[in-house]
């Protein structure tokens, strides 16, 4: 399998993952029933099990299904100030339900390609209100991701890339609330793609092969192949690589805003030198009616 199969499957993984989230969304938001955490991550779930090139489950567990749903609104943001999502306190809730009006919900989905063991991990944030200074911050956000993006060449190392988005952060008065406790560093703005940078071992591909039988196994050799975007990691950007950039930006002086209005975006670098940023996003800014995102 070359470089250039491994980015392509990356990328069709995750837009099936954004595809079925704008879906289900839009199919409950059309309904008068109540919506729950629990309730958009098994509709969703379900929807994404109907692709017979994944695994059942995303390979970020926990939290359970590898998926994140946080509900919230302009006045309650609680649900955004974790610390890490694999905490239980974090997981979707069946007694967290939507607000129809000024509800923020953050979805994340981390399939996984059946045959390749390549991820698509997909992320966002959507807001159905009408307060500036939540709209300021989501573009924000999604700014620091598409000003990182842009920076990034091959060649350069990815500590350059984790210190550029910093001071991007820092530029907008912003810190970044990441706490990752399989990250050495604890701090950082992805990860790899696993297997684009080094493919996978003899090993590696056994354990995967029969990832149904042993999600565990097959789970934590994804995320142990990880390198991850921070501060100290000297490895350089290279033809074929591929990783997430995913900060948590928090506005230091306005703690009534939540910290994990984040956007989950991918980079990826082809072999024929050009690269492109992954995000998936216009259909779900359209369905929450945020035109300002585009």
């Amino acid at each position: 399998m070359s470089e250039i199969d491994k980015l392509e499957i990356c990328k069709q993984t995750r837009k099936f993952a954004a595809q079925s989230l704008y879906i289900v969304l839009k199919k409950l938001l059309k309904s008068q029933k109540p919506i729950s955490e629990v309730i958009l991550r098994d509709i969703w779930l379900s929807e994404m099990r109907k692709n017979k090139n994944i695994f059942p489950d995303g390979w970020y567990t926990p939290p359970p299904h590898g998926m994140i749903i946080l509900f919230g609104d302009d006045k309650n943001i609680q649900r955004f100030d974790y610390r890490n999502a694999r905490q239980e306190e974090s997981w979707p809730r069946e007694d967290v339900f939507l607000a129809r009006k000024n509800a923020v919900i953050f979805c994340y989905a981390s399939p996984v390609d059946n045959v390749t063991g390549i991820i698509g991990d997909f992320g966002i944030t959507l807001y159905f209100g009408n307060n500036a200074d939540m709209k300021q911050l989501l573009k924000t956000c999604l700014r620091i991701n598409q000003d990182t993006f842009q920076f990034a060449k091959i060649g350069m190392r990815i500590s350059e890339v984790t210190i550029f988005a910093e001071k991007q952060m820092d530029k907008y008065g912003m810190t970044n609330q990441i706490i990752s406790y399989s990250d050495k560093t604890l701090k950082n703005i992805g990860h790899s793609i696993p297997a684009t940078n080094e493919g996978w071992t003899d090993k590696e591909k056994k354990i995967l092969s029969v990832g149904l039988k042993n999600w565990i196994s097959a789970k934590d050799v994804i995320s142990k192949k990880r390198f991850f975007v921070n501060a100290k990691e000297q490895i350089k950007i290279k033809p074929g690589v591929a990783f997430t950039i995913e900060p948590r930006p928090k506005v230091i002086d306005k703690p009534n805003l939540p910290s994990s209005l984040n956007y989950h975006t991918i980079a990826i670098f082809k072999e024929n030198g050009e690269k492109e940023l992954l995000t998936n996003f216009d259909d779900l800014f359209t369905l929450a009616g945020m035109s300002y995102m585009m």
